[in-house]
C-alpha cells in the first residue's frame, strides 16, 4: 500500500472523548492568542501547564499502559507504565471468539489500568485494541461491556492503523536515515512488517502470523512435530513471500523488531551469549545464526523444558518457537542477517499520534465554495469533529439514500441536509461523551449556521439527537420542533444515519462500499470490505429494527461473499 508521507499525517478521531467518559473540553477549544502569552512588564512568560496523557494498547498477548506528561512544546516524559500479559487472543483464533476467561482477565486489567490512570492525574486516556478483539465475533460485546463497566471507550484498530501507529513510535526512538528499514512488529495475533525511512513509510503490511496464533493453530503435540513446523512455516511464507517480491532486492539499512515477544526471545540470546545483565537495549540485538540456533534447540523442547531456559516468560513461552520460525522466514525473503530491538511500539505511537493532532487540529483549513457546506465545516472544526469518520459516515449514508429512493422518494433536497447531519452528528463530544447525541442538537441549533432555514437546521440538529440512543418520541423537545413534512422526511433520514454510523463502528473506514439487493421480501444489505468488519457487521444489525419500523420492510445486513484469505495478495 503506497502511501503519503504519514509522519505529520492526523486523524483527529474522538478527539474530544476520554477513557473515563470525561472530557478535557479546554484542550479543545481554540488556542490561545499569542497575545495571552506576553507578559507584561516585570512578568515572566506563562505558558499553559503540561497536560496528562495515557495510551492503552489491548493485544492480543498483552495489555500495556504508558501514562505521559505532555508540555506546551509537544514534549513528553513518561510518568509511568505497565502491563500484563491476559493473553486475550487465546482459544479464540479457531472459532473467532474471546473466551469467557480471557474477557473477563481483558476487563479486569482495563480497571486496574484506568484506577492507576486516575492516580497519576491522567485526564485523558485512549485505548485501542487488536487482533484479537478486531477479528473476534463478540469482540463487539467486549467493547460494550468495557464501556457499560468502566466508561472507557475502547477504539478497535485497523491492521494499517497498527501499522502506521508503530512506524510513528519507531522513527519517534530511531534514526531511521534515508535508506530503507524493515520494521517487525510480532504480535499474538498478527505481525506487521513496514518498510520506510525517516520521511515516510513506503508500504505498511499486516498478516495473520502472530505467534500465539500460530501456536494455537499448528502446534497440538509437545514437543511440536517437524511436521507440524514444516507446515507452519510453509504458511508463514505463503505471505511473506508476496511481500518480499514486491520489495524486491533491496539493500536494508537495518531491521527493528519491537514486540514483547522478540524483546523476550532476544533476552534469551543474551543469557545464552554469558551475558548476566540484559537490560540495556544496545544488547538486546540477534544474529541470524544465534537465532537458528535457538530455533533448532526449543523446537525440540517440551512446554516445560523450555520454561527452564534462562530469560523465558512463563507467558509467552508458546510464542517462541512460532516467532523464531516467522523471523527466519523473514531473515530469508529479506536476506536480513540481524534483528534490532526498540523499545518503543503501538502504545508509544498512540501517544506521537496525540501530540501531532494536537498541533494540527488548529492549523487554517482551505475555504469550501459551498456557503452552506462552509458553514458546517467551521461548525465542524469548533467542536473538533472526527473528519475521516464523519466524512466516511457522510459516504455510507448518501449511498443507501442514493440505492433506496425508490422506497423513500425523498426530494433530493433532503439528501444535502443528511449529509450535513452526518458531519455533525459527532460534535456533541465538545461537552461530554455521555450523552454526547443531545449536546450534538444543541451545538447545531446554537452554532450559527448559516444559509439555513430554521426548519432545515432543526431536521440537521434532529438527526444528529437520535443518531443513537433511543428513537424518537412525539413528547421529546427536540422532536416536536419538526412540522409534519419534516418528521415524515426525518423518518426515512434517520434510519440511515444510524446504518451508516454504525457501519464505522471502529472509526477506521474499514467498510468499501455496501450495496442494496431489494425484492419484495426484504432488503438485502451487502458490506463489501478486504478487512475484519465483524464489529461493524454486528453494530448494524442492531440497527435494523428501527429501519424496518420506518421503512415498514425487513432489512438484512451481512458481509459481501469474498476469496479466501491464502488467496489474496
Amino acid at each position: 500500500m503506497n502511501l503519503p508521507d504519514l509522519g505529520d499525517h492526523v486523524r483527529t478521531d474522538s478527539p474530544t472523548a476520554d477513557g473515563f467518559g470525561l472530557v478535557n473540553a479546554s484542550s479543545l477549544s481554540a488556542p490561545p492568542a499569542e497575545t495571552d502569552f506576553i507578559p507584561r512588564r516585570g512578568e515572566t512568560p506563562r505558558k499553559p501547564p503540561p497536560t496528562k496523557f495515557g495510551a492503552i494498547d489491548v493485544g492480543t498477548n498483552s495489555i500495556h499502559l504508558v501514562m505521559v506528561e505532555i508540555s506546551s512544546e509537544g514534549d513528553f516524559r513518561i510518568l509511568g507504565r505497565d502491563k500484563e500479559l491476559v493473553q486475550l487472543g487465546k482459544g479464540g483464533f479457531i472459532r473467532h471468539l474471546l473466551t469467557p476467561t480471557a474477557i473477563e482477565a481483558g476487563v479486569a486489567s482495563l480497571t486496574r489500568f484506568s484506577k492507576m490512570a486516575r492516580l497519576k492525574g491522567v485526564s485523558r486516556l485512549r485505548a485501542v485494541a487488536t487482533s484479537a478483539v478486531r477479528e473476534a465475533k463478540n469482540g463487539g460485546n467486549f467493547v460494550e461491556r468495557v464501556r457499560h463497566e468502566l466508561g472507557m471507550e475502547l477504539h478497535v484498530l485497523c491492521s494499517e492503523e497498527e501499522a502506521r501507529l508503530i512506524y510513528l513510535a519507531v522513527k519517534h526512538a530511531v534514526n531511521l536515515g534515508d535508506r530503507d528499514n524493515l520494521i517487525v512488529d510480532i504480535g499474538g495475533g498478527s505481525v506487521e512488517i513496514i518498510l520506510g525511512n525517516a520521511e515516510r513509510p513506503e508500504i505498511l503490511f499486516s498478516a495473520k502470523l502472530g505467534a500465539l496464533r500460530l501456536s494455537e493453530i499448528f502446534l497440538a503435540n509437545d514437543p511440536p512435530t517437524m511436521d507440524e513446523i514444516k507446515t507452519m512455516r510453509r504458511h508463514i511464507l505463503r505471505f511473506i513471500e508476496p511481500l518480499a517480491k514486491r520489495i524486491g532486492h533491496r539493500s536494508l539499512a537495518r531491521c527493528i523488531c519491537t514486540s514483547g515477544t522478540f524483546q523476550n526471545i532476544a533476552t534469551v540470546c543474551a543469557y545464552r551469549r554469558g551475558l548476566t545483565d540484559v537490560n540495556a537495549s544496545s544488547q538486546l540485538m540477534v544474529d541470524r545464526d544465534e537465532l537458528k540456533s535457538l530455533g533448532s534447540l526449543m523446537s525440540r523442547m517440551s512446554r516445560e523444558q523450555r520454561l527452564k531456559v534462562p530469560g523465558v516468560e512463563a507467558k509467552r513461552v508458546d510464542n517462541i518457537v512460532p516467532a523464531i520460525t516467522t523471523l527466519l522466514a523473514i531473515a530469508r525473503e529479506f536476506d536480513v542477517d540481524r534483528f534490532e530491538y526498540c523499545d518503543m511500539a503501538l502504545r508509544e505511537g498512540i501517544i506521537i499520534d496525540h501530540i501531532a493532532g494536537q498541533r494540527a487540529h488548529f492549523r487554517a483549513r482551505a475555504m469550501w465554495p459551498d456557503a452552506r457546506m462552509r458553514s458546517v465545516i467551521q461548525l465542524a472544526e469548533r467542536c473538533g469533529y472526527n473528519q475521516m469518520h464523519a466524512m466516511q459516515v457522510q459516504r455510507l449514508a448518501l449511498s443507501l439514500y442514493d440505492q433506496l429512493e425508490s422506497l423513500h422518494q425523498l426530494d433530493r433536497h433532503y439528501r444535502s441536509l443528511l449529509a450535513y447531519g452526518c458531519l455533525l452528528h459527532d460534535i456533541g463530544y465538545l461537552i461530554s461523551h455521555s450523552g454526547h447525541h443531545k449536546h450534538s442538537y444543541y451545538l447545531i441549533r446554537n452554532g450559527g449556521l448559516q444559509d439555513f432555514t430554521d426548519m432545515e437546521v432543526e431536521i440537521v440538529a434532529n438527526l444528529a439527537r437520535y443518531h443513537r440512543k433511543s428513537r424518537p418520541r412525539k413528547s421529546d423537545y427536540s422532536y416536536s420542533h419538526l412540522d409534519k413534512p419534516s418528521r415524515r422526511a426525518f423518518g426515512y433520514l434517520i434510519p440511515l444515519l444510524r446504518l451508516a454510523n454504525a457501519l464505522d463502528r471502529t472509526h477506521y473506514s474499514v467498510v468499501d462500499a455496501v450495496q442494496c439487493r431489494l425484492t419484495e421480501e426484504k432488503i438485502e444489505v451487502s458490506v463489501k470490505t478486504a478487512k475484519d468488519s465483524e464489529l461493524e457487521i454486528w453494530t448494524a444489525q442492531r440497527e435494523c429494527p428501527l429501519f424496518e419500523k420506518e421503512y415498514g420492510i425487513p432489512i438484512e445486513v451481512s458481509p459481501a461473499p469474498q476469496e479466501p484469505l491464502e488467496s489474496q495478495p
